[in-house]
């Protein structure tokens, strides 16, 4: 298919008369969002717009050249309502598909039963807006974490080297390698405040979701989500159910770059270890 033969606007059904369920992919770096998004996006019926509250996003850029003001409630909640905000985005990445000869999955309004975004825990903190689920008590939030914090930390670290985000970004055979084959020194000296911090952080997502209505709230471990394909495709069909859609068979496009083993990642593992092993942190080297 391409941009001269989308389809025609198929006739009203019972998903254009539903309401449309709104969800938020609530998450932090380097913690499996890119796959759940590619994964959303594949199903007939659901859209994630992905990051729009980051500087460097097109709809942020959009919106601060048009009021000269940062992202606000109003902002998100425009997204999520406006039906032209939707059609941009449908034809903006059916364009982007189209020049790069992909296929084009262009999704009319009428056929959306849920649509959301991703954002993480700090971004939402920069612009004062870790109120919008408390403001929203009916959106559906699917809380992606990493129980591993220190492996979180040096995936981090090991992006801002390479300069990868994610597998879409590694079309070459020498950016494959390179993010492969990546590896990094940590400091002992630091390593203990950053996961210190990281800590006090996840207790502070929970005191967010712990006034979320359970019936409205799918959390879901990195470790889980990726310990092996079978539980990729439950939780498939978990989310799909949640978000209340027929469950469908889809593989995510996106690939992990880098190993899970810290010794393949840090240079100087040998300090890291003894720096952490007699600590509460020893937990995180395993």
């Amino acid at each position: 298919m391409t941009l001269a033969t989308l389809p025609s606007d198929p006739p009203p059904s019972s998903l254009a008369s539903a309401m449309i369920k709104q969800h938020f992919i609530y998450t932090e770096a380097r913690s499996g969002s890119n796959f759940l998004v590619d994964i959303f996006n594949q199903h007939p019926h659901l859209v994630n717009y992905g990051e729009v509250l980051g500087d460097w996003t097109k709809p942020h850029k959009l919106y601060r050249a048009i009021t000269r003001k940062l992202p606000d409630m109003a902002y998100l909640n425009y997204i999520y309502t406006s039906r032209l905000f939707y059609y941009l985005s449908q034809f903006f990445y059916a364009y982007q598909n189209y020049k790069r000869r992909k296929p084009i999955q262009f999704k009319w309004y009428s056929q959306i039963s849920s649509v959301g975004v991703k954002d993480f825990h700090h971004t939402l903190l920069k612009y004062g807006l870790l109120d919008f689920f408390r403001a929203h008590p009916k959106l559906y939030i699917i809380y992606l974490y990493r129980q591993n914090l220190l492996k979180q930390h040096v995936s981090l670290e090991v992006m801002r080297a390479t300069r990868v985000v994610s597998s879409e970004m590694t079309q070459d055979g020498k950016a494959v390698a390179q993010t492969q084959s990546a590896r990094i020194r940590v400091d002992p000296s630091e390593i203990l405040a950053v996961l210190a911090n990281a800590e006090k952080e996840v207790l502070e997502r929970e005191k967010i979701l712990c006034r979320v209505d359970s019936d409205h709230l799918l959390r879901i471990s990195y470790e889980d989500l990726f310990a092996s394909p079978k539980s990729q495709e439950q939780f498939r069909y978990q989310a799909f159910n949640f978000l209340g859609v027929e469950p469908i068979a889809a593989t995510s496009r996106q690939r992990k770059l880098s190993s899970d083993n810290l010794q393949d990642l840090i240079e100087n593992y040998g300090e890291l270890y003894q720096a952490l092993i007699n600590t509460p942190f020893a937990k995180y080297l395993a």
